[in-house]
């Protein structure tokens, strides 16, 4: 009876002994939960990092809508008369446009852009009273709002720039860096209706 305590004893200290080692060899396995990249389990860039070509069809009138609503009009908002030739144009600039941001935006995301900035290559009416020139968005709000995209109406000159961190925003911005967003909560847009003829 004497004896087989020890004997007990060892049995006990072998089978702990290899639990311990299982749990070792568990810990360094390349799929384990204990190495698992923290970046996928907060979900910023399988949320952040989308492409927003695919839902920014949702937000935007479809070309087949914005050729029908130009094709109805005769006059740009300061009442300058619209030829076939100009409906055609600014059409063909609303689709560049989207692609031009799209394309800013994806360079961003292969870049590691957090931050984005609205400035204008011409003057705006339509935009100007809702959005100045260098108010930023972040990354996360595109993808939350994908209406935030310029371009806003035909014939916009809003266009939508990833901030690198070492431009003289004195010369990229009127206000400085200000939020798009006030108290988190999505601005009113520019009327996409209103239409600017190009010149």
């Amino acid at each position: 009876m004497i004896a087989l305590v020890p004997l007990i004893g060892l049995i006990l200290f072998l089978i702990l002994l290899l639990v311990a080692i299982r749990v070792g060899v568990d810990k360094d396995k390349p799929g384990s939960e204990l190495h698992a990249p923290t970046i996928h389990k907060s979900g910023i860039y399988s949320i952040v990092r989308k492409s927003p070509r695919e839902n920014i069809a949702d937000h935007k009138p479809s070309t087949e809508a914005l050729r029908k609503y130009l094709n109805a009009q005769n006059e740009d908002i300061e009442g300058r008369k619209l030829s076939a030739a100009d409906k055609q144009r600014l059409l063909r600039e609303w689709e560049e446009k989207i692609e031009a941001s799209i394309a800013e935006i994806e360079r961003g995301d292969q870049e590691g852009a957090e931050f984005y900035y609205y400035s204008y290559a011409g003057d705006d009416p339509v935009c100007a009273p809702s959005i100045s020139k260098g108010q930023f968005v972040t990354r996360e709000q595109i993808f939350q709002y994908p209406n935030i995209i310029p371009p806003f109406h035909p014939g916009c000159r809003c266009e939508l720039k990833q901030y690198r961190g070492d431009e003289n925003l004195r010369e990229t911005t009127v206000i400085g860096m200000r939020s798009l967003f006030e108290h988190d909560r999505l601005p009113s847009l520019p009327d996409w209706m209103n239409i600017i003829k190009s010149v």
